[in-house]
């Protein structure tokens, strides 16, 4: 009796601990109280000192120092529908513009350095682009543009310069219902999330299919970390964690704690920074020891 219990006791413990969250929340990103916030799009961070906020309001880009505290704004009357938001090893600021179908870099100081598409005119081919939601930026510089409208991965050298593009409509490997969400690893792999078919797949940086991953719902943003990559199912209001298999670690939060998460970004401390459309809000969370 005494040996079963024992045996109960720990699968007991064992089920608890592969039940509980593996982030958990340490509050909200403070934001200026007199600007009013739009639906919260992305957020990105530089180093230690800056975090970069993007929103559908005005100023839509806000600048906040390592402390939160609000340093500059930028971008007022530039936008129609803010999406996508990347700082990357340059210091170079990207963001993308749905309504208008582009991508713009912008340098630290906010000044416009390259635009990626025909400012407001959808388009296809080498030079256009057609509602775009996200953008990464590999060890190399080049540029890879989630163009949603075309259902495409388009890939551009650091100047800006069209290379290859891969994907369209459909649910066969390597074709997308909505090319939504980019991340890159170390490795320069490439992780998109298809909303729509309920999957990130995963390529080469030339394009070649890796693997299709299906254990994290209906994905919205991505995120890697050093142990796997973070999902956000904007649908269900949740985070899952998955390994480099694609085997899931553990998910968390509901529609009261997770108000339709979005596009991400990791601190150098590990930090994992949530946006959250409905919220209006920045969640951070910490990975559970």
């Amino acid at each position: 009796m005494r040996a079963m219990l024992i045996l109960a006791l720990a699968f007991t413990v064992t089920a608890m601990a592969r039940a509980a969250d593996p982030y958990v929340s340490t509050g909200f990103v403070p934001l200026p109280a007199d600007i009013e916030i739009g639906a919260m799009s992305a957020v990105a961070v530089d180093g230690p000192d800056r975090i970069y906020v993007l929103h559908r309001g005005e100023p839509p880009l806000l600048v906040l120092d390592g402390k939160h505290r609000l340093i500059a704004g930028w971008g007022k009357g530039e936008f129609k529908t803010v999406h996508g938001l990347r700082v990357d090893s340059q210091g170079n600021v990207w963001v993308t513009d749905n309504a208008l179908h582009i991508a713009r870099r912008y340098s630290r100081e906010g000044t416009v350095t390259l635009t990626l598409g025909q400012t407001g005119k959808a388009g296809g081919g080498e030079t256009g682009l057609r509602s775009p939601d996200d953008l990464v930026v590999d060890s190399k510089g080049l540029i890879y543009v989630a163009d949603a409208g075309n259902k495409r991965i388009v890939k551009f050298d650091p100047n800006g310069k069209y290379l290859a593009e891969w994907g369209g409509g459909g649910k066969e490997p390597g074709k997308f219902a909505t090319a939504h969400g980019l991340a890159v690893d170390s490795q320069d792999r490439i992780y998109v999330a298809d909303r729509g078919n309920n999957r990130v797949q995963v390529f080469t940086n030339d394009s070649k299919f890796q693997a299709e991953w299906t254990a994290a719902g209906n994905p919205f943003g991505l995120l890697v970390t050093p142990e796997g990559v973070i999902v956000a199912d904007g649908d269900a209001h949740r985070l899952t964690l998955l390994d480099f298999d694609g085997k899931s670690l553990g998910a968390w939060g509901t529609p009261e704690t997770l108000k339709l998460p979005h596009l991400m970004a990791l601190g150098r401390d590990g930090m994992v920074y949530v946006t959250e459309v409905n919220g209006k809000r920045i969640q951070m969370f910490q990975r559970a020891k």
